[in-house]
């Protein structure tokens, strides 16, 4: 640039490194059985809503849908949603015949996804608005809610109408076919199918309407369910985000519960929030947990990456209105994002105030403060009635033996350190090993500590008491820079929850 008069002139340049940011770590993974939606396939749902829209109602053969409604009561705002499938269940479909002599043909329609949901959906086919009669006809895509709904248009009718496809003939039929396939503009019920060299020509289709049938869920029991879940977890390997990871569709299934357990660890930014079977005592929850007593020989659960919340929890189902008995997850998967949003990650997702159970009505047992005390030591997080604050979590241990990673606040907040250092560090790659590089990097790490540790997550009354960024030519010897490695050496002193508060009271005689 060629300055042409006198003046103050000022030039943005780039320092070459950016500015790290936290990664989000309220962020939801649901597995589990729904009522209708794409299967083994990672939906991001950032509201119930959506949920409803994609995978349907509540249902009696399935908790997912009761627990991703706790992730968002209680105070997340979004989630990926799995839904899983047996390999026996089936779409509903129905078949048009169309055409004459040379150019008849059968089109089939089918349900979007499988499931008896399907057995729902039906086909209208009327007179046109504003075309031929003999050759056009107007396509109602009709779906009954469930058993007890009534349209408003037709309280004799329990369909209502969500989809009109106005003024169509055999050809734009035809091109119905591609149209009604996944994507913009695509049926959230149905696909069509034509069959091959269709042309689109002949009588149009003969007003009445059209079932769809033969829609199966399957079965989810025994090893094939087993599978079926274990699969799913692979799924969410593109998701390139800190997930919660809840499957409140196989409570104190073990090997559904290891395997998650195993996912998490393996990918390490991920937390599975485990539930415990129904209806056990307080001795009988820690023996299930440990793999002792009535579950003798059985692995015992054990990972920094995960928590196991007892008892379940009962809430007031939105579906009947009825009181009913679900596991706590959910619950406490959103209480988790609350807790993120309103404190940050470093505090311990429990006690009054942000661990606070705001939608449940009550729990399956009402623990004491004797059985807490037996089932604390064994890391099992209890939900309590607490006087003065309500149905509180009262516990906040991973299922760790190892006591640097007893609390979840802790773990949690390393998933977020590394996770957050490893993004914002990306452009380090290829870039000159030298000394240059190593100032940058330690400048970069540092200023984001430093945020961190401002934020009270870190203990210390400086910096340097809070946490340390190494990297120099002690930790990168010649050797590790001809193999191309860069390494940095970070340590932080993560703040730790006050489980005890012990007060000494002594009585004091009054002075003469």
């Amino acid at each position: 640039m060629a300055y042409q008069s006198p003046g103050v002139y000022i030039k943005e340049v780039s320092s070459g490194s950016k500015p790290i940011l936290s990664a989000s770590t309220s962020t939801g993974a649901f597995i589990g059985i729904a009522e209708k939606g794409p299967t083994n396939k990672p939906v991001l749902v950032t509201n119930w809503t959506q949920f409803i829209t994609t995978f349907g109602n509540f249902i009696p053969g399935g908790r997912l849908a009761y627990g991703v409604y706790a992730f968002f009561q209680e105070g997340g705002s979004s989630c990926f949603v799995v839904r899983v499938d047996a390999d026996d269940a089936k779409a509903a479909n129905a078949t048009m015949n169309v055409g004459e002599g040379d150019a008849a043909a059968s089109i089939k329609i089918t349900a979007n996804s499988k499931g008896l949901w399907g057995n729902r959906v039906s086909l209208r086919v009327s007179d046109p608005l504003d075309a031929n009669k003999d050759t056009h006809f107007r396509l109602s895509v009709m779906y009954q809610e469930n058993e007890n709904f009534t349209n408003e248009y037709d309280g004799n009718d329990p369909r209502e109408i969500k989809e009109n496809y106005v003024d169509v003939d055999l050809q734009r039929l035809v091109e119905l076919a591609n149209p009604l396939e996944d994507g913009e503009g695509g049926s959230a019920f149905i696909r069509v199918e034509v069959p091959e060299g269709f042309n689109g020509t002949g009588k149009r289709l003969p007003n009445g309407d059209i079932k769809l049938e033969n829609g199966l869920d399957g079965t989810l029991l025994g090893q094939d369910g087993v599978k079926s879940f274990t699969n799913a977890l692979k799924v969410l390997d593109p998701i390139d985000e800190i997930l919660l990871l809840c499957i409140p569709d196989r409570p104190g299934d073990r090997a559904v519960m290891i395997a998650a357990m195993s996912y998490c660890q393996l990918r390490q930014d991920a937390f599975f929030i485990a539930d415990p079977p129904r209806a056990l005592e307080p001795t009988d929850v820690a023996d299930f947990k440990n793999g002792t007593g009535n579950y003798k020989g059985e692995k015992g659960l054990a990972t920094s990456y995960s928590a196991l919340y007892y008892p379940w929890v009962y809430i007031t189902d939105p579906a009947t209105g009825r009181k009913k008995l679900v596991p706590p997850s959910g619950h406490i998967a959103g209480i988790y994002a609350y807790t993120d949003n309103k404190r940050g990650v470093h505090k311990a997702p429990a006690g009054m105030g942000v661990g606070s159970l705001k939608t449940i009505v009550g729990m399956e047992r009402n623990t004491s403060k004797g059985e807490q005390d037996y089932l604390h030591p064994r890391a099992i997080n209890v939900l309590r009635s607490i006087t003065g604050a309500g149905d509180c979590v009262w516990g906040a241990s991973t299922l760790s033996a190892d006591p640097e990673w007893k609390y979840i606040n802790i773990r949690r907040l390393f998933i977020m350190v590394r996770v957050s250092i490893a993004r914002a560090t990306q452009w380090v790659v290829f870039e000159p090993n030298d000394k240059l590089l190593w100032g940058k990097v330690k400048r970069n790490v540092s200023a984001y500590l430093s945020n961190v540790w401002r934020t009270g997550a870190l203990v210390g009354d400086s910096e340097d008491q809070a946490f340390y960024v190494k990297v120099d030519e002690e930790n990168n010897p010649q050797s590790s820079i001809d193999a191309g490695e860069l390494h940095i050496d970070i340590g932080i002193a993560p703040v730790k929850p006050a489980e005890f508060v012990i007060f000494t009271i002594t009585q004091k005689s009054p002075q003469s």
